[in-house]
């Protein structure tokens, strides 16, 4: 077993790549509103699923999507950036490629990765529609703090049970394999 000052190298090398790609991913997409990227991702690819489920959901709503406005005759949900859930995904991404892994895994990780934080972004947007809907008092918990933090923790979850799964961890990335020995 290694000390813990030879594993600080190898998560402190993590943790720098983390942060920089994350820094760089987060500077791409702050760059890219007002343009059709921004349009595809957060309008067409968040927006326009979230309103259509609601739809699907409460008929009776009946839902528009304006501009980055989801809006009902009764509510209206004003989805500001860092709203739409790109950040949470963004922060995904980062991890999956600062850590030490095969390319096979990342793009495993990606894939799946991508299906989680996406479902959990349109979802925090239904559940924010129906609090402001039906449970306005519950709003200021919900939108400040549970459903904000709710997506960090779920996708870091996946991002430790995804690294575990890739066979190193970040701490142990520079570690030499142990050989193995038959009896």
């Amino acid at each position: 077993m290694s000390s813990p000052s030879a594993r600080a190298p190898s998560a402190l090398v993590f943790v720098v790549k983390f942060a920089l790609l994350f820094a760089v991913l987060m500077g791409g997409f702050e760059a890219s509103r007002g343009t059709v990227i921004e349009r595809v991702v957060v309008t067409d690819g968040i927006l326009v699923p979230t309103t259509t489920l609601i739809r699907l959901a409460a008929p009776d709503e009946h839902v528009e999507l304006v501009g980055h406005t989801i809006r009902s005759p009764s509510s209206k949900l004003n989805v500001t950036r860092g709203c739409e859930g790109v950040e949470v995904l963004l922060m995904l991404v980062a991890a999956l490629l600062a850590f030490p892994a095969t390319w096979r895994s990342r793009i495993r990780g990606l894939a799946i990765g991508f299906a989680v934080a996406y479902v959990l972004s349109v979802a925090r947007l239904i559940a924010l529609h129906f609090t402001l809907r039906y449970a306005p008092g519950a709003w200021e918990a919900l939108h400040g703090l549970i459903l904000p933090l709710a997506p960090i923790l779920v996708v870091t979850a996946y991002f430790l049970l995804w690294s575990e799964s890739a066979g190193r961890s970040p701490a142990s990335a520079t570690q030499a394999p142990v050989p193995q020995t038959r009896e």
